[in-house]
């Protein structure tokens, strides 16, 4: 945090005080709306799913405003909305409320991450510089999400309803606070557009090289679900490890992307060396899924440092690739249409929490260790066709020609 400018040091702030609200609305949203508001666990995820899937479309109608009038107004205006929802979720009473909340919730989350990434990109020139922001604010994310989901546990303790409405003011709160924040950031001047001819950088819309790199995106975003869904059920039905193994991993990989993201991100510094990141990322990831392949079939402490070595991998290759991406993401955007770029590109993580779950619970637990290896080979292919597709790219686009030759 030291290295940061006053305003990269708000614009951190921000992102943690969310977090706290974030995480206590993960730990204790479940119980509120099973226990007080009567709905089945069946139609709380029902809810998530269809509003994942409508809410797409909110991050590219997210960053053609952010184009038009402004990142750091957008980013606000998505923190202020979705503390609102916050507000609402107090006051749902059926399932039709909770969906209606649900879908304006979840598309102020989808908006929320490519306009941070535009009001970055836009506030600090300097590649490096934006790597690292992005990285303390990833990091920050990461504590605060930790610590809301602890303070959650006192509302879980009380279970009633006026603990659980405080909880949902108190989120809403933290929300308010992270825009009131990030209009206290400097203007940033939106550039104008480009010449057309100069190296395509004036399109409207991404070319075939930052919408192959997209597509890339969602395969190596798999890694979420990998630890979210994949891990648990793993452990849990085709493992010998014992069940408290799964909630040590999740601390584990916590810790892990809390002290690494920083010092990883500073690895990404040019073209070449954050296009090289995406193959050692895919590789990670590979590496992982041959883990959990292999702890299905062992026993006893064998199992367990199997699964330890698979989430320390699938760390490493989540801290690898997100450094990776958020750089290359920015530097193949034109200046002038970066908001419609990053929305874009932001699709690929969008989607892959909506369809992840079902891929993964379909297709690779459904086929036991056969699935992991498939995994493996997938992640492995896809990290080494990004590396050439960013560098084909970044050779499109003059002022990047040559840089970060190691």
């Amino acid at each position: 945090m030291h290295e940061l400018t006053a305003d990269g040091r708000r614009l951190a702030l921000a992102a943690l005080v969310q977090s706290l609200g974030i995480g206590l609305f993960t730990a204790s949203s479940i119980a509120w709306f099973t226990r007080h508001v009567g709905l089945t666990a069946n139609q709380v995820a029902t809810g998530l799913a269809v509003a994942g899937a409508a809410a797409l479309a909110a991050s590219l109608l997210a960053g053609v405003l952010a184009d038009r009038h402004g990142a750091r107004r957008i980013l606000a205006v998505v923190y202020a909305g979705r503390g609102l929802c916050f507000l609402a979720f107090a006051f749902v009473t059926n399932l039709w409320e909770y969906l209606v909340v649900t879908l304006l919730s979840v598309a102020f989350d989808r908006a929320g991450p490519p306009v941070l990434q535009a009001l970055v990109a836009a506030a600090l020139p300097e590649q490096r510089d934006r790597g690292r922001l992005l990285a303390v604010v990833n990091v920050v994310r990461n504590i605060g999400l930790g610590l809301g989901a602890m303070a959650g546990g006192v509302t879980l303790t009380l279970d009633t309803t006026r603990a659980y409405r405080i909880t949902m003011l108190l989120i809403t709160a933290a929300f308010l606070g992270g825009a009131l924040l990030v209009r206290r950031l400097p203007a940033t001047p939106r550039p104008t557009a480009a010449p057309a001819g100069e190296g395509g950088r004036a399109r409207a819309l991404p070319g075939r090289h930052y919408l192959t790199l997209t597509g890339l995106n969602f395969l190596l975003s798999f890694f979420d679900v990998l630890l979210l869904v994949a891990m648990p059920v793993w452990v849990l039905q085709h493992t010998s490890a014992p069940r408290a193994t799964v909630s040590v991993l999740y601390a584990l990989n916590t810790v892990l992307v809390v002290v690494a993201q920083l010092p990883v991100s500073r690895l990404a510094d040019g073209l070449r060396r954050s296009s090289r990141m995406l193959l050692w990322g895919g590789a990670a990831l590979a590496a992982s899924s041959l883990c959990f392949a292999a702890a299905g079939a062992a026993h006893g402490r064998s199992a367990v440092l199997l699964l330890v070595a698979a989430i320390l991998a699938l760390s490493l290759g989540e801290v690898v690739t997100t450094s990776a991406t958020w750089n290359l993401s920015i530097a193949l955007a034109p200046a002038e249409a970066r908001g419609r770029y990053l929305s874009i590109f932001g699709l690929g993580l969008a989607t892959e929490r909506v369809f992840g779950p079902v891929v993964v619970t379909g297709l690779l637990l459904g086929s036991g260790a056969v699935g992991w290896a498939g995994a493996a080979v997938v992640f492995a292919l896809t990290g080494a066709v990004a590396e050439r597709v960013a560098l084909a790219g970044g050779a499109q686009i003059p002022a990047l020609v040559g840089e970060g030759t190691p």
